[in-house]
């Protein structure tokens, strides 16, 4: 028996590798949106027909951040332990990317002069985090990647933060009413986060409505929330829920056999969300798992640098624009990492740690989940 418990209760598990692979997925599955077309597409949505690497990335960053916030809240039972972590794990590495993009991918790339960009309200707009937490408002620049192949946008993986808020929120509000610490209480608490996915939140007018089904995420065929809800029933069943290899097998073989099927997608769905929790607890892949946590970079900061090569040479095929990107990015996420993420949670966990509670343990897997 390998029950999920075990490995949400110690430091036996391969999460941040977990987290290390969906970031590079990300960067990988832009690099075909970003660079002028050469002849290839996503080899992974060209096999399974609906999503792509980027997609699956998101889906497990999302998949495991459901998982894990929802284990930090009902380890802590602090509303203030766990707003004030979530913002330090979430906010820190956005304001510093602003600043970033305002003073130095701003002035390197604008067509503008320096002294008319600085003069734009579009300009100091970015450095507004609330707005790009909260109200997914993106970081855009006057005069900046105008021309690209995707234009204006300086960061897209952003869109994913303020959904991740409302997931957040959602662990907050049942933690708070006790439904987190019994396994019902905890379906329904995923039961209501699917009835408030099913709304539809307009940020500009502040009104509320249906969601349009048909309309998914661009470049998704699903949406990401449903993955976080899955993720909190994973936490609430962890003792009923054996992880192992064979079982992984077989429901990757149960999707081959039946991927011409209309069943297809959620076949493939249920073998991914088995396998992605395969990897984060098999102890084979335990030598892999990285010291320090860059998932968070390097998915902050790679479109941005990808936008930049794809700037300055737009025609290189995508694996070679990935390889030229791939240095800047990892640089990028190891100083967000070491001087922005870490001594602000190192901060947080020293104001708010006891003795006697997680916090002071540390809780590597819990609170440094990202999104």
């Amino acid at each position: 028996m390998n029950p999920l418990s075990d490995a949400l209760a110690h430091k036996g598990n391969n999460f941040d590798l977990v987290r290390l692979l969906a970031a590079i997925a990300v960067v990988y599955g832009h690099s075909y949106v970003l660079q002028a077309p050469d002849g290839t597409t996503d080899w992974v949505q060209n096999a399974l027909g609906f999503d792509g690497f980027g997609a699956l990335g998101v889906y497990a960053f999302f998949l495991l951040s459901g998982m894990l916030v929802t284990a930090s809240f009902d380890r802590q039972r602090s509303v203030p332990r766990f707003a004030v972590l979530r913002i330090a794990r979430l906010w820190p590495a956005v304001a510093a990317g602003s600043l970033v993009t305002v003073f130095i991918i701003g002035p390197l790339f604008t067509t503008l002069t320096l002294r008319e960009y600085f003069a734009s309200g579009m300009t100091w707009a970015n450095l507004d985090n609330f707005s790009t937490i909260v109200r997914s408002a993106g970081w855009a620049l006057p005069g900046v990647f105008e021309h690209n192949r995707y234009p204006v946008d300086i960061c897209g993986p952003l869109w994913t933060l303020p959904v991740e808020v409302r997931c957040y929120l959602l662990v907050l509000v049942t933690g708070m009413v006790g439904l987190l610490s019994s396994s019902r209480g905890v379906m329904l608490a995923a039961a209501l986060g699917c009835a408030f996915f099913m709304l539809h939140v307009d940020h500009a007018h502040w009104q509320i409505g249906l969601r349009d089904f048909s309309e998914t995420p661009d470049g998704y065929s699903f949406w990401p929330e449903p993955f976080f809800m899955l993720g909190m029933l994973l936490y609430g069943w962890r003792e009923r829920i054996d992880i192992n290899g064979l079982t992984a097998l077989a429901f990757t073989m149960v999707f081959l056999v039946f991927r011409d099927t209309a069943g297809a997608q959620p076949l493939f769905y249920l073998a991914f969300v088995y396998g992605v929790l395969w990897i984060g607890t098999t102890p084979l892949l335990r030598r892999f798992v990285p010291r320090h946590d860059y998932s968070y970079g390097i998915y902050l900061y790679g479109f941005m640098v990808q936008q930049c090569v794809a700037n300055i040479a737009p025609q290189l095929n995508h694996v070679t624009a990935v390889l030229i990107a791939a240095p800047v990015i990892l640089l990028c996420a190891a100083l967000s990492w070491h001087f922005v993420e870490r001594p602000v949670l190192k901060w947080c966990r020293g104001r708010l740690a006891r003795s006697s509670t997680p916090v002071a343990a540390g809780m590597p897997a819990g609170d440094r989940a990202v999104r």
